[in-house]
């Protein structure tokens, strides 16, 4: 276990200390800000005084760990509770697999859950989705003991307690998803339902959870009064239900978008699905790991479901799936999902025929990586037709090659290193290489995505640089933004910066000059009259959708326009 939990510190605290980019982290931080600095522990405030959404234990984790280092607020230490959790995640799944499955499933399903690029890279997100991803894993490992009567008297209150904790992470969600595993694993043995919930853990689990949950909800609701009661209705029932039918209409998408997002969250894994849905179909299984298996799949099936039945559909819903498919995947090469005496079937030559293709393709990416680095034709030509960012990231994976840097040389050592073992297993017909060899692909992949480029493009987007540039040229002059909220840039400057629209005739008619934060599509947004005085002081050079920021100098009414020329430029 020691050494797992040193494998997942390794891996996922890298990029840990990245600028935050957009929105989302940056008002996650000013909740954590609303405790540390104005001891709002009951419901955070963010800048602009918006409540938090969700229920608040993963700030109060993260504002205690705040307290107890620098004190400050920054990238490094909001990130803590979600790199701990995710650290504390993968030892479990890797522990969970040893003692149920066998100790090399243990092993491998460790590497696999690291190697996937959307476990480890929320593992460094300042969001609630990592630690209602260990709360909930660990709530349904103790319910497999008591289905299978492993469990102590006391395990349904632990159980209980860990799952009032997830619902004091992001609601009673966490409860629906056990429960809706639970029913969909009690199907997969044919097992009655009713069988089980005339016993008496059920109920103490679930009674358990909800006390706790209230123990947050009641005060919120008797303080924050109909707001708060608002936003319970929104986040829980507006988000499930289509916007036809009274829902909030937000992120709606097509019902088969988090089947996607699972599917590209995962890859290269995701590629063995095929193998797997065909191995669990024909239960060619060692008879010893089907209820293991088909418990975990029942996890990752209440996931795809249910969300993908709610109108709201985000990226993180994905990720209490994931531990659950590495477990899947690990399984299909240590003899658990398909047994010894199955290894020539249909799921078994599926399975190292899928191998062989990913091994194949990171040979050929590191490959032709390292033809197009010095020829900018090539690169031109691959990135084209592709998002912005999807462009920027082929664009310093290429360059990083080029220029053999470290983390991109490890990479390269890593992919081929991994295909070779991956070759060897399928030629020795020893699946666990070539499950070994995979999982030291999706490490390398993971950690190079995770760890150095998705970084290295946060660095090239974050106005972190930007604020503080911004906040030595003007210091305490008023600033607005062009159109609304901009939370990114309100947390590096430090307060809440509002949109020219909310701050209505007061700017236009201030005595003295009031400057702008404004990205070229931003500024279409500004009123004619006013957008016409507007001065170019200051151009950034970040990338990112709407263009670089600049700081625009909005003179008195009374002052002549000036010409909109001869600004500096800095990043």
């Amino acid at each position: 276990m020691a050494g797992a939990l040193v494998a997942a510190v390794v891996v996922l605290s890298l990029g840990i200390s990245a600028p935050f980019e957009k929105d989302q982290e940056t008002q996650s931080a000013q909740w954590i800000e609303g405790i540390t600095q104005r001891g709002q522990w009951l419901l955070p405030v963010d800048n602009y005084g918006g409540i938090d959404r969700k229920p608040p234990l993963y700030y109060w984790l993260s504002a205690v760990a705040v307290k107890a280092g620098a004190g400050r607020v920054d990238e490094v230490s909001a990130r803590l509770v979600s790199l701990a959790s995710g650290i504390l995640l993968a030892a479990a799944v890797m522990g969970w697999s040893a003692a149920f499955i066998g100790e090399s499933t243990g092993w491998l399903a460790l590497a696999f859950v690291l190697g996937i690029y959307g476990f480890a890279s929320r593992a460094t997100v300042d969001l609630t989705d990592m630690l209602l991803c260990l709360l909930l894993f660990a709530a349904w490992c103790c319910v497999y003991r008591l289905l299978e009567g492993g469990g102590s008297r006391a395990t349904p209150v632990f159980g209980g307690v860990l799952l009032g904790l997830a619902v004091l992470t992001k609601g009673p969600v966490a409860i629906v998803l056990i429960g809706l595993s639970g029913l969909i694993y009690l199907w997969l043995i044919r097992r009655s339902p009713l069988e089980v919930l005339g016993r008496g853990w059920p109920w103490l689990m679930a009674g358990g959870a909800i006390a706790i949950g209230a123990c947050w909800y009641v005060p919120a609701f008797v303080k924050g009064g109909r707001l708060v009661v608002g936003v319970f209705l929104s986040e829980n029932f507006g988000h499930f239900m289509p916007s036809a039918l009274g829902g909030t209409g937000e992120a709606s998408r097509p019902i088969w978008y988090i089947a996607v997002r699972m599917f590209g969250g995962a890859l290269p894994l995701s590629l063995l699905a095929v193998a797997l849905a065909i191995a669990l179909w024909r239960r060619g299984w060692d008879e010893r790991a089907r209820k293991p298996l088909l418990f975990q799949l029942s996890l990752v099936l209440a996931v795809l479901i249910f969300f993908s039945m709610a109108s709201s559909k985000r990226d993180d819903y994905i990720l209490p799936a994931l531990p659950g498919l590495a477990i899947l995947f690990a399984a299909l090469f240590t003899g658990a999902a398909i047994a010894p005496a199955h290894e020539r079937s249909l799921p078994g030559r599926i399975r190292d025929l899928t191998a062989g293709l990913i091994a194949a393709a990171f040979l050929a990416a590191v490959i032709g990586a390292l033809i197009a680095a010095p020829q900018p034709r090539l690169l031109s030509a691959f990135s084209a037709g592709l998002q912005s960012s999807d462009a920027d990231f082929l664009k310093l994976f290429i360059g990083g090659m080029g220029q053999r840097a470290l983390p991109f040389a490890i990479f390269a050592a890593g992919a081929i290193l991994g295909a070779l073992a991956v070759f060897a297993g399928l030629l020795a017909r020893r699946p666990l290489w070539s499950g070994a060899g995979l999982g030291l692909i999706a490490l390398a992949g993971s950690t190079l995505f995770a760890g150095t480029l998705r970084s290295e493009l946060a660095r090239e987007r974050s106005v972190k640089t930007f604020a503080q540039e911004v906040h030595r040229r003007i210091g305490g002059a008023p600033l607005y933004v062009a159109w609304g909220r901009d939370y990114e840039l309100s947390f590096y400057y430090g307060r809440g910066i509002w949109g020219l629209d909310q701050a209505g005739a007061s700017a236009a008619a201030a005595n003295r000059p009031v400057y702008v934060v404004a990205r070229p599509r931003g500024l279409s947004r500004i009123a004619p009259a006013l957008r016409s005085r507007l001065k170019l002081m200051m151009r950034s050079t970040l990338i990112g959708g709407g263009g670089p920021p600049a700081l625009y100098e909005l003179p008195p009414a009374s002052t002549p326009a000036a010409s909109n020329s001869g600004a500096g430029a800095t990043k």
